[in-house]
């Protein structure tokens, strides 16, 4: 039986919150000079601003010492990358994933944010290889990114390596052999049972789980936890994502857990895309009616992904709330039960939405000009028909009970 699909929940060796890239980029760099064997990054963005320069530089000293360094980027979010020369000629191995507009695998993208050291401690999150300043072109942001991302050893360890790996044999030349793609699904992707679908658990005991999302049997992993975790919550939820777009089960479910008395708080992203910023308000009148609070993120760029349950229940990862981190792209995401971290994440969260974002008025929306709803419903009607066309045949079976 693989490791992927034993002991799925962790005990917590060591855990610490980065928030932004002042946290992370520092601690990664030290974790980058201190490697003794091996460096395995997996990220979505890989931009040409200075601090991706440093992080290449550090890549490429260590594969000149001799250690394994490998090293995978999207084909469409770092396009142009512009190290690969460099990266290659001190001897990192580099995959693209997914070459081409319409590669091997369809549309897909990799969108997981990971960096295994040494098979001793593990960084995932939502921060991609660039400048918290400067948007993936070099160009400055209108304020910082705000985004979020954890650093952990011990057991998970194991389970981010084993999936940075079963990743990089996906993009080997060989990989869609028959007996390869039977060997990959025998030994590592064949689905998990009901029982792992990580939703809170009652007692004091913390666990740490890692939860990444790919196109054959993990599918809907990530979405089966928020879910079970909504759908168990008593108290409080606080979610902050950058494009929310979530399909009918989830927005039901976080009405249904405001209707229970839950105290549901959503943080979100704007003005990164302006067709999502005349979209996502369609979704509004049904949440605000269920007395859901909103926040809308308008300084810089919200790029956290975390959701956070009753204070002792935790997501945060690369996945966004929407149908391409649901239904189509690469995601990785950690879950936390009972540890100290997630009152730090639910804090961290609920700061941002007090401090700089803009609390969505029910009565200031319900007067919005005609032209301005009707401008709403059609781009988000256009917005669902473009994704349902690009996520075609990613539909999978009934989801389980909410009991854990």
């Amino acid at each position: 039986m693989s490791l992927l699909r034993q002991n799925r929940w962790q005990s917590i060796e060591s855990l610490e919150l980065l928030e932004g890239g002042k946290d992370y980029f520092p601690a990664i760099e030290a974790a980058l000079m201190r490697a003794q064997k091996s460096i395995y990054l997996e990220v979505y963005i890989f931009s040409a601003d200075d601090q991706a320069q440093k992080i290449a530089k550090l890549l490429a000293d260590a594969a000149l010492k001799g250690l394994d360094v490998k090293v995978i980027v999207d084909w469409f979010g770092s396009s142009p990358f512009q190290f690969e020369a460099e990266l290659r000629q001190s001897g990192v191995q580099l995959q693209y994933y997914n070459p081409g507009w319409f590669g091997p695998f369809g549309f897909s993208r990799t969108h997981r944010k990971i960096l295994v050291i040494d098979e001793l401690e593990a960084y995932l999150g939502g921060v991609n290889i660039c400048d918290d300043a400067k948007d993936s072109s070099g160009n400055p942001l209108n304020g910082l990114r705000w985004d979020l991302a954890l650093r952990a050893t011990g057991g998970i360890v194991e389970k981010v390596h084993a999936t940075f790996l079963r990743q990089w044999q996906r993009l080997q030349p060989d990989s869609m052999h028959p007996k390869n793609i039977l060997r990959r699904i025998l030994e590592q992707e064949l689905p998990w049972g009901n029982n792992h679908f990580l939703g809170l658990r009652h007692g004091t005991k913390s666990g740490l789980a890692l939860v990444a999302r790919d196109n054959l049997h993990h599918r809907r992993d990530i979405e089966r936890a928020s879910l079970k975790a909504i759908g168990q919550s008593k108290e409080e939820i606080w979610l902050v994502t950058p494009y929310f777009l979530p399909g009918r089960r989830l927005r039901r479910a976080l009405i249904h857990a405001a209707q229970r008395g839950v105290a549901v708080n959503l943080l979100l992203g704007r003005d990164e895309f302006q067709m999502l910023n005349w979209s996502v308000p369609s979704l509004y009148s049904q949440l605000l009616k269920a007395n859901i609070t909103l926040y809308e993120y308008p300084n810089g760029l919200l790029h956290a992904k975390a959701m956070v349950v009753d204070r002792r229940w935790a997501t945060l990862g690369s996945s966004n709330y929407d149908h391409f981190s649901f239904l189509l792209n690469h995601e990785a995401n950690l879950i936390v039960r009972n540890h100290e971290v997630i009152k730090e994440i639910r804090c961290k969260i609920a700061d941002q939405a007090v401090a700089l974002a803009n609390q969505v008025d029910p009565a200031i929306y319900d007067q919005r000009p005609i032209y301005q709803k009707l401008a709403n419903w059609i781009s988000y009607g256009f917005v669902r028909f473009a994704l349902s066309i690009i996520t075609a045949g990613t539909k999978d079976k009934a989801l389980p009970s909410i009991r854990d």
